[in-house]
């Protein structure tokens, strides 16, 4: 799997957080300019004092909804990790083509959109059967939380509904999240970026998750 081909990139990452990957980008020496789309305002203004603590020339941080942030022809290489794309897709119905489009109209020619995805089939395939599945998780003792409650659930779109409530360990502290996942097999991906003028590879993770039923894997879409 080989994007970086010795000459300094152009790099978008979408969800990119505090920005440490564009940072890591940046040190190594192979980042020309590296633009981080986050739409969580604290996160952005993290990555901007990490911008300010490592001196960084070559990141920006932007606090937006990227697909408002019209490009083109600009990207050697998109990043979409830690599932952001399935995030993304059950949004609203149009929500995956729009993506889609945003992806390969910014990427240059030749340029690679990089995924980081779980298929949650079989997690899927258990809740059909049993209609939900709650897990619990204990936290090492440096964590202020003791422990982390999780419910899954489908809803009229097949999207995988993932709440948890996270507990204090010292006080009442309660934290609550919910993310709605869109589950994509390796296969329906390489169909939808195929469909779209892409060259797809496929890199699988196997048994590097601990999570039963969770499969990861990558996808690097080279515009065609």
């Amino acid at each position: 799997m080989q994007i970086f081909g010795g000459g300094l990139l152009n790099v978008c990452e979408i969800g990119g957080g505090n920005g440490k990957l564009l940072y890591c980008l940046e040190r190594k020496g192979i980042l020309k300019s590296g633009l981080n789309y986050e739409v969580s305002k604290n996160r952005c203004d993290l990555a901007q004092k990490f911008s300010e603590i490592l001196l960084s020339k070559n990141v920006k941080n932007i606090n937006c909804n990227f697909l408002e942030d019209r490009k083109e022809n600009e990207f050697d290489c998109i990043i979409m990790v830690d599932i952001v794309f399935q995030l993304i897709s059950p949004l609203y119905d149009s929500a995956e083509a729009e993506m889609v489009q945003w992806l390969r109209r910014s990427l240059k020619k030749g340029g690679s959109l990089f995924l980081e995805i779980i298929d949650y089939s079989d997690i899927l395939k258990y809740i059909e059967k049993e209609n939900v599945l709650q897990t619990w998780e204990e936290f090492p003792e440096e964590d202020p939380f003791q422990y982390s409650l999780q419910k899954l659930s489908i809803d009229k779109d097949n999207n995988l509904v993932n709440e948890k409530t996270f507990i204090g360990r010292y006080n009442n502290m309660r934290d609550y999240f919910k993310n709605v996942i869109r589950s994509y097999t390796p296969e329906e991906l390489v169909k939808l970026f195929s469909d779209n003028r892409f060259k797809v590879s496929v890199y699988s993770l196997a048994g590097q998750d601990v999570m039963v039923g969770k499969n990861v894997f990558r996808i690097l879409a080279k515009k065609l």
